[in-house]
């Protein structure tokens, strides 16, 4: 008997060890979890990119004084998208999607977050959005209007683009393959755990959701292995004011949904084209 007690009281001992671990691990390890920033990219690396797709590398300071960095690409267009990547992206991702936009009538603002390739600091929640706000002061000192201006966001970019759609006011709002909170990503893989007092950095995008005041772009795909649907566009919309949701297939989070798929990528640049209409120049009928 006093055997079984001393393995019952043993195995009891290494359950609660390891709970308490994890537990003390998601707290201490969660912003490299959340931000993996990719390494070993240097600014001349991306500069060096940046000239070989005739993209104009900016650099611009967040108001808590962190330099960050940035990609222009201008086709003399006063249209401009704002792209904030995913977690683990540098700015050079995604370069076929500012084909895309360029070749639409677009031009492309493309931000690295704090901590990431080519920008100073370590980013949080509250870091990265003094970095979205910091890409549309300039922006805005660049000469685009407000009313021009779309935001869109991927994955994790969407949970920043959203607070930043919350704060100003642009024309509109995409978000690709976006979370309806980092806080319900972390219920679902870690039901056991406290989740609501351990993060820090919640990215609460449904609750940020009816502050939104501007037509939404929602896109995800049934086949995202990170985000499920009801976690993502399909959980998002319905707390949007005005949102329209396209889902595809086949394709994984890692994927550009609107590059990738013909039916979303027409629907994207029709959504583009209905929210901020392409001017017409003098002279034309």
């Amino acid at each position: 008997m006093g055997r079984l007690r001393f393995v019952i009281s043993a195995v009891l001992t290494f359950c609660a060890a390891t709970y308490l671990g994890y537990g003390l691990l998601l707290w201490v390890m969660q912003e490299r979890m959340l931000f993996p920033a990719p390494g070993g990219i240097d600014v001349d690396a991306l500069d060096q990119a940046a000239r070989e797709i005739g993209a104009v590398p900016i650099s611009l300071v967040a108001s808590d004084g962190v330099r960050l960095y940035g990609w222009h690409q201008r086709r003399g267009s006063d249209r401009l998208l704002i792209y904030f990547p995913g977690n683990a992206e540098t700015v050079a991702e995604n370069v076929a999607l500012h084909r895309l936009l360029l070749g639409a009538g677009w031009d492309v603002f493309a931000l690295a977050y704090r901590g990431y390739p080519g920008s100073e600091g370590s980013p949080t929640e509250a870091g990265v959005v003094l970095d979205a706000l910091a890409a549309w002061a300039w922006a805005r000192g660049a000469g685009y209007a407000a009313d021009r201006i779309v935001l869109h966001g991927r994955s994790l970019g969407g949970g920043i683009a959203a607070h930043l759609a919350e704060a100003r006011n642009p024309a509109g709002l995409v978000l690709e393959s976006t979370f309806v909170s980092a806080r319900a990503l972390a219920r679902a893989r870690a039901p056991i755990y406290p989740v609501d007092q351990l993060i820090r950095n919640p990215f609460d995008t449904i609750d940020r959701a009816p502050r939104v005041g501007v037509p939404v772009f929602l896109m995800h795909s049934r086949d995202d292995e990170v985000i499920p649907l009801h976690l993502g566009g399909v959980g998002l919309q319905p707390y949007f004011a005005e949102a329209e949701y396209h889902e595809t297939s086949g394709l994984g989070h890692g994927h550009c949904l609107p590059v990738m798929d013909r039916v979303l990528r027409e629907a994207y640049l029709a959504y583009l084209d209905a929210t901020v209409p392409r001017r017409r120049r003098a002279g034309s009928r």
